[in-house]
């Protein structure tokens, strides 16, 4: 009798949902226009997931989206709760995407609501785009695979072979944007139709097109790619980047393709009496992966310094122009130096990152041996 009773006080069972009975959103886009959130929630398809299991479909992937409009955020959802048929568990989150409009506009306010709404995870991926949120979440990925086998989805896999703006989680966006001597980059969203084609057929891909700047609560600005080269090469979470260097050889131009592996960037901060002197050491590896001639390593060496502190360079000043400080040197006075950081925001005479004080050491550098497939290293003339 006494079992019994135990028995059903603890089952507890009763409103467990099965699995395909629910709606699994898996990415979050929102952005604000005339004076309300536009929200679009892009949702797991099961049967692209046993496609995938099983190898590749022979159909184009189905990607299911709901849309919903509000003047607060939760509005918005409430309109989609209202016609999505199914309840939603937003339990594999991965992606959130920020509207340019919502970046200037509204950010705090919506990081806000997101980090005191208890449906939502907030270890997902974070990105800025000036697109339309509907089209990013409906590119195409090449062989049919699923949107959740995309670069933004699963960012990491591919700083292996090409890296870029580093991802940074909504966790890490919120921790940092109330931190007023923080520069936040996060990264822009684009859609590329020229790159891939099925048979003759462009097909749209999404990809990462520079940064949007942020600090102080504030958007400062996008840089593109061009402009944060240095620092898309020269981060500690970058892995692989392919620099092409320029010869002339007889009268005639010849290339050099370098990859560039697994920067390590280290702020130096030097003080003497009153003047603080800051720069960058940077340490890296390098690969020669394509050249038609005999190179001498101690030259390309030395084009390789050069051309790395010059994008690194021109990446902070580009960042600087628009208030922000992407190699964080504000954010150590802060931090290591507080009385140095007071006195300089008070005369707002911070110090200058100069050319010169930017220190690359590249070791080794090395060559591909074609005849076993090694890596091996070149042996400078003069070093």
């Amino acid at each position: 009798m006494i079992l019994a009773y135990i028995l059903l006080i603890l089952s507890g069972c009763s409103h467990i949902k099965e699995i395909q009975f629910q709606s699994y959103a898996v990415g979050l886009g929102m952005d604000y226009k005339d004076d309300e959130y536009h929200v679009v929630l892009q949702f797991l398809d099961f049967s692209n997931v046993a496609k995938t299991e099983q190898g590749k479909s022979a159909d184009p992937s189905p990607v299911w989206l709901a849309t919903g409009k509000g003047k607060t955020i939760e509005e918005a959802f409430t309109k989609i709760y209202q016609g999505i048929q199914i309840p939603i568990n937003f339990d594999q989150l991965s992606i959130f995407i920020f509207g340019k409009s919502l970046l200037e506009n509204r950010l705090s306010k919506t990081l806000q609501a997101l980090d005191t709404n208890f449906n939502v995870r907030l270890t997902g991926s974070t990105y800025g785009t000036e697109e339309s949120i509907e089209e990013i979440f409906t590119t195409k990925l090449p062989f049919y695979y699923a949107f959740s086998n995309a670069r933004v989805m699963q960012p990491e896999q591919m700083q292996q072979q090409d890296s870029a703006v580093p991802a940074i989680s909504l966790q890490e966006l919120l921790y940092q944007f109330n931190e007023k001597t923080k520069t936040i980059l996060l990264p822009n969203i684009s859609i590329e139709d020229a790159i891939i084609k099925r048979d003759l057929k462009s097909l749209p891909v999404s990809t990462i097109k520079g940064a949007f700047i942020m600090k102080g609560e504030k958007m400062k600005g996008l840089l593109n790619e061009k402009d944060l080269n240095g620092f898309v090469r020269m981060n500690n979470k970058a892995v692989r980047s392919p620099v092409t260097l320029s010869e002339d050889q007889v009268g005639e131009k010849e290339f050099v393709q370098v990859e560039v592996l697994k920067p390590k960037v280290k702020r130096t901060v030097k003080k003497e009496g009153s003047d603080v002197q800051i720069g960058l050491d940077l340490r890296v590896s390098a690969i020669i992966r394509e050249s038609s001639h005999e190179i001498d390593s101690s030259l390309i060496k030395k084009k390789i310094k050069e051309e790395i502190r010059s994008e690194v360079y021109t990446a902070y000043l580009k960042s600087r122009e628009l208030g922000g400080d992407i190699y964080q040197f504000e954010d150590y006075l802060y931090r290591f130096m507080h009385d140095d950081w007071r006195e300089f925001q008070s005369n707002g005479n911070f110090p200058v990152l100069k050319k010169k004080d930017i220190q690359v050491k590249i070791d080794p550098l090395k060559s591909i041996n074609k005849v076993n497939s090694t890596i091996t290293p070149l042996f400078n003339k003069v070093d």
